[in-house]
């Protein structure tokens, strides 16, 4: 009855709007069609060459696992290479991912037949033994690899890098009936070899104790943080209370973790301190601190201030470390003198001479240097002297109250004095309260940082903190030897 009222006309013109309807479907499931093969072929684009993709590999070993009997054997050596991260920071991802192919290259060049290889992520490969191979050669194998991973690579004309690597070893079924258990126990091989400095082989063992098992996780969430740009800078303002002027601001490291939060260091520091990703951290740390430094000038031109960053013994001990951060200045055309680089006293550390050799070159380009947590040691007097150093950081244990509060004060005395006669700044750290202000105005020490003043902020946070002049808000000590330095 519906149709019967429709003329030849509207019917033919249904009839069209059907097939206009059909074709712009059409048209978008084509387009969705040819959106994917373009994604499957840039993904086949960032493969190496003669590597495989993770999920072929993944595959044919779970499906080997799968028809093994009884009697079935093989063998997986997984491939970490070390600080990779300072390859990519120094030349860019184009270079070291020509890099990276450059050294596939040469690990498939020793891979015996039927041995395949795969990227698992970045700087991480899995190879896969089969039954043919037994345990042994799968060791001369890893040894084999270790020694074609450190061969120099050309980025440039007339520039090499050299690279080593992590190497752990597993067998079927030995260390893990699945590949999930096989790649776990390969993981914690590695984390164990990167604590101990890296280029390293190790076999599984399964009397690897609970605790590494535990940091094993927090280590790839911490690779996974440094890919992902989790990791973030706080600063903690550094007052003059007699002036009322912002002196400057620490630097903090933070992990802005996706399940847990902002985290601060002592819960991922030690981690990183050992498997050497402290390193990346330094460098990243001051491209960011100049990126702010050039910021904070821009909103407030009319203020002198400085910034500090910390820089820990494993950090100054590598040969590299002043020749890199040179580079970011030269990056980022700033000159040294308005960062402070705080290190911890470095006299009980192995390595002494080279901590001290890195230092003095610091210096010399320009940096201030601050030691920082300066205890009550009076053996410690002696050799400030001797210390390129141009801030001292008092440890907080200054304003705890103790039996020796005589010697407290005697020793902050000497220490104010030596720092008028050898034109050196003394920094209190750790004031919380008014009470131990007041401590630190009879030590006469004009330079303060701690929660009295105010907690470590986001860099937002802190231009807020600037802007309304926040510390002022507290009392301050007022003194006529205002121009002092302390």
């Amino acid at each position: 009855m519906f149709l019967a009222n429709f003329s030849e006309g509207s019917y033919i013109f249904l009839s069209l709007i059907c097939i206009v309807i059909s074709v712009v479907a059409a048209y978008f499931l084509l387009k969705a069609v040819l959106r994917e093969r373009i994604k499957y072929k840039d993904e086949k684009a960032v493969l190496l060459e003669g590597v495989l993709p993770k999920a072929e590999l993944s595959n044919s070993i779970s499906g080997f696992i799968q028809k093994a009997t009884l009697e079935t054997t093989f063998s997986l050596i997984y491939i970490d290479l070390d600080k990779f991260t300072d390859i990519i920071n120094a030349f860019g991802e184009k270079e070291s991912e020509r890099a990276l192919g450059k050294i596939a290259e040469n690990i498939n060049k020793v891979l015996p037949k039927r041995v395949q290889m795969a990227r698992m992520r970045g700087d991480e490969f899995l190879i896969f033994m089969r039954s043919e191979y037994d345990r042994i050669q799968c060791l001369e194998l890893a040894k084999k690899l270790s020694e074609v991973v450190r061969m120099p690579v050309k980025i440039y004309s007339d520039t090499f890098i050299n690279v080593t690597a992590s190497i752990g070893v597993c067998f079927f079924p030995k260390h893990g009936n699945t590949l999930k258990q096989l790649l776990n126990s390969l993981k914690i091989a590695v984390y164990i070899i990167k604590k101990k400095g890296g280029n390293d082989i190790m076999l599984y063992s399964e009397s690897i104790d609970e605790k590494e098992i535990e940091n094993l996780e927090y280590y790839y969430q911490i690779k996974n943080a440094m890919k992902s740009k989790e990791f973030l800078l706080y600063y903690q303002p550094i007052i003059n209370y007699r002036t009322g002027t912002m002196y400057g601001a620490e630097a903090l490291l933070r992990w802005n973790h996706p399940d847990h939060g902002v985290l601060p260091p002592n819960q991922f520091m030690n981690i990183m301190e050992q498997t050497g990703d402290i390193y990346w951290v330094g460098l990243w740390g001051m491209e960011n601190l100049i990126k702010q430094f050039y910021d904070m000038r821009d909103d407030f031109p009319d203020n002198d201030f400085r910034l500090s960053l910390n820089l820990s013994p494993k950090q100054l001990i590598i040969d590299s470390l002043v020749m890199d951060l040179q580079k970011i200045l030269r990056k980022y055309k700033l000159n040294a003198e308005n960062i402070t680089l705080e290190i911890v006293e470095f006299a009980i550390f192995e390595k002494y001479d080279e901590i001290m050799g890195n230092i003095k070159k610091l210096k010399e380009l320009g940096f201030k240097i601050a030691i920082d947590g300066f205890g009550l040691d009076f053996s410690t007097m002696s050799k400030l002297e001797k210390m390129p150093i141009d801030i001292i950081k008092l440890d907080r244990s200054f304003l705890k109250d103790n039996e020796q509060s005589y010697m407290t004060e005697k020793f902050a005395s000497m220490l104010v004095d030596f720092s008028k006669t050898n034109n050196k700044r003394i920094i209190a750290e750790g004031v919380e309260n008014e009470e131990m202000l007041e401590k630190i105005d009879k030590f006469g020490i004009d330079i303060v940082q701690g929660y009295y003043f105010a907690y470590p902020m986001s860099k937002e946070d802190l231009k807020g903190f600037i802007r309304n002049e926040t510390w002022k808000a507290k009392p301050l000590k007022q003194s006529k030897n205002i121009d002092k330095k302390s």
